[in-house]
C-alpha cells in the first residue's frame, strides 16, 4: 500500500505513538515515523495536512488502527459532556486518541514487558521480543512471533537481554495462551464481553487485573476497559476520591474506583482514562527533567 490520508485536525499522530499504547514506533525525522504492528510495517509521513503511507497492510487496516473513521470531535465532545472535570487534560493533550491495534498477539506480551515498568525500557524489550519473529520479506522489520514461538524461548536467554523475572513469566504465559488455543483464543475474547474476558485474561499465570485491563482496551478493543497503574491511580485519587490519596491501590479499591470511572464514560471509559494517563506520566516526567536541571546546577 501507498497511500495518503487526509489528516484529521484532532489527531496529533506522534502523541499517540508515544503515549504507552504500541510500543514498536519510532520517530525516523520530522514529522516522520516508522511502526510495525504483528505482521504490518509502516512508514509515515506527515506532508500538506496529510499522512503519506508505505505499508504491506491494507489502507484498511491503518484507517482501524488511528480511528480515521471515528468521529473524534464528537467523542471528545461527549467526554468532556459527562466528565467536565477532564476538560484542562483534553486541552493540554489535544489530538490524543485511543488506538487499536489490529494484532493482539503483539498487545498481549508487549503488556507483559509493561509489568512495574516504564516506557524507556518496555520498547527495548518488545523490540527484542520481536526479534524472535519471522523476518518481514523486503523489509529491515520483523513479525512478532507467535505465541508458540514465544513460549520456546528459554528463560536464561531473555534474562540475559534485561528482562529479569520476566525471562520466566513472560514463556509461561505464552505457554498458558497456547494451552487455551493461542492466538484463536485471545481473537475470541474480542468477540467476549468485556468482564468474561478479562476474567478468562486474569487465569493466565502473570496476568492481573491491571495487565488484563491494557490487554482488552489495546488489544481485544474493550472501550469500558480502565488500567488504573500507579500513574491512573494518583489521577483518580486527586480528581474523584480525594478521601484515597496516599492510600495504597488495593484488589477491592482498584474495583471500586474503575466502576465508578465506568459507570461516569461508560463506553468511553477508555478513551477518557488515556488523557489521565499521559497528563500524569507528562506531569512526572517535566518534575524529574526539573529536578535533574536543580542538580546540576
Amino acid at each position: 500500500m501507498q497511500e495518503r490520508f487526509s489528516l484529521p485536525p484532532n489527531l496529533d499522530f506522534g502523541l499517540c505513538v508515544n503515549s504507552g499504547q504500541v510500543f514498536r514506533w519510532h520517530e525516523t525525522g520530522p514529522s516522520s515515523w516508522e511502526g510495525v504492528d504483528g505482521r504490518e510495517w509502516y512508514q509515515v509521513r506527515l506532508r500538506n495536512a496529510g499522512l503519506e503511507v508505505e505499508s504491506n497492510a491494507e489502507a484498511a487496516a491503518f484507517r482501524r488502527m488511528f480511528r480515521l473513521d471515528v468521529d473524534a470531535a464528537a467523542v471528545e465532545a461527549e467526554i468532556l459532556r459527562r466528565g467536565p472535570e477532564l476538560g484542562p487534560l483534553m486541552a493540554a493533550h489535544s489530538g490524543l486518541r485511543v488506538l487499536q491495534p489490529n494484532d493482539p498477539v503483539e498487545v498481549f506480551f508487549s503488556f507483559l514487558c509493561s509489568a512495574n515498568n516504564h516506557l524507556k525500557r518496555i520498547k527495548p524489550m518488545v523490540g527484542k521480543l520481536a526479534e524472535f519473529g519471522d523476518p518481514i520479506p523486503n523489509t529491515k522489520f520483523r513479525a512478532f512471533p507467535e505465541p508458540e514461538v514465544v513460549a520456546e524461548i528459554p528463560e536464561s536467554v531473555l534474562r540475559s537481554q534485561g528482562f529479569g523475572y520476566r525471562g520466566a513469566s513472560i514463556p509461561r504465559a505464552a505457554a498458558a495462551l497456547v494451552s487455551r488455543g493461542g492466538r484463536a483464543w485471545l481473537e475470541s475474547l474480542m468477540r467476549t464481553p468485556y468482564e468474561q474476558a478479562v476474567e478468562q485474561l486474569i487465569e493466565i499465570p502473570s496476568i492481573g487485573r491491571k495487565l488484563a485491563d491494557c490487554i482488552a482496551l489495546f488489544g481485544l478493543h474493550h472501550g469500558e476497559a480502565v488500567p488504573v497503574d500507579t500513574h491512573l491511580w494518583q489521577q483518580l485519587t486527586r480528581l474523584y476520591h480525594p478521601e484515597l490519596r496516599g492510600e495504597a491501590l488495593t484488589e477491592r479499591r482498584y474495583r471500586e474506583v474503575a466502576e465508578r470511572f465506568r459507570t461516569r464514560f461508560g463506553d468511553l471509559t477508555g478513551w477518557a482514562h488515556q488523557y489521565l494517563f499521559v497528563d500524569n506520566v507528562s506531569v512526572g516526567a517535566r518534575a524529574r527533567a526539573a529536578r535533574s536541571k536543580e542538580d546540576t546546577a
